[in-house]
């Protein structure tokens, strides 16, 4: 007994020992600068070791009563959207979200899918290996051997990250109903990096990848974000914007029968924006419904 009341004792100063020294850490570090160790006292999530993503709940198949494919466009020239695309080149602790994602790609921490306008495949059969890839965009790379494993080290540097050329995604998601839990939830399933740049033709838009957004979401929790100017102590992780959808974006297809766009059947702008608004009325609608009988 008076063994574990001391080991309860030194846990409480320690404990409290660690509050102080939070507590006491200096803004700015011996040179002057902000201390680089000051997010971990931010009232925000990360970058923290060990944090992990927002939880979601793995619906069983059976349970689900009612689902809808929806395809959005993500376009980075939205202001909204500027944290994404921004900042072009590493810098105080942050990266751009491509940035992330191809340091990712290069060093094998996530795979990436082919991606074709008739299907996402996210199986083995589709994966895209980096060096076909920084092949077929011809993007500059150069290689070196491991003296130790004997592997294939790419080296790149960040200004030869396509990132500028990076204006837009296709975001893939799925809305559905939950008859167990009687809740409507809507889960992003992937993200393809839209690239645009002269080519010998004009002005080229290259679709590059799909990646899973929930292979991406351990690392996303650990990058975090600068959503405003205004506060530059509010950063947020990658993951907690996209779980809490804090970025602009509008439909340009939906699951159907003949899988076509809503440009593939609207012949004009104005066309296309109703059909936009459409498929979100009946969206909404179907909750609302749902509660209505």
């Amino acid at each position: 007994m008076k063994k574990s009341l001391n080991l309860l004792l030194t846990a409480c100063l320690l404990a409290f020992a660690n509050l102080a020294n939070a507590q006491d850490q200096s803004f700015f570090d011996e040179a002057g600068n902000i201390s680089e160790e000051l997010q971990t006292n931010l009232p925000t999530s990360g970058p923290k070791e060990g944090l992990e993503p927002i939880e979601m709940v793995n619906p069983r198949a059976d349970d689900i009563y009612w689902q809808k494919v929806v395809y959005r466009i993500i376009d980075l020239r939205e202001k909204m959207n500027f944290p994404l695309y921004y900042p072009e080149l590493p810098a105080d602790n942050r990266t751009s979200f491509f940035a992330l994602m191809f340091r990712l790609v290069q060093d094998g921490k996530v795979k990436v899918y082919d991606y074709a306008e008739e299907y996402e495949h996210f199986d083995d059969q589709h994966v895209t290996k980096f060096r076909d890839l920084m092949d077929k965009f011809a993007l500059p790379y150069e290689t070196k051997l491991d003296s130790i494993t004997n592997d294939t080290i790419y080296v790149i540097d960040d200004t030869d990250v396509p990132n500028r050329d990076i204006i837009k995604y296709f975001c893939k998601e799925v809305w559905y109903f939950d008859r167990i839990s009687s809740t409507f939830n809507c889960r992003i399933i992937g993200f393809c990096p839209v690239m645009q740049r002269e080519g010998d033709t004009g002005l080229e838009t290259l679709p590059l990848f799909w990646i899973p957004f929930e292979t991406l979401r351990p690392f996303l929790s650990q990058t975090e974000v600068l959503i405003t100017d205004k506060n530059n102590g509010a950063r947020p992780s990658f993951d907690d914007l996209f779980m809490k959808r804090r970025f602009s974006s509008y439909i340009y297809k939906e699951s159907n029968v003949q899988n076509r766009s809503l440009l593939e059947y609207n012949t004009t702008l104005e066309d296309v924006k109703k059909e936009q608004e459409m498929v979100k009325t009946r969206l909404i609608n179907f909750e609302t419904d749902l509660w209505e009988y």
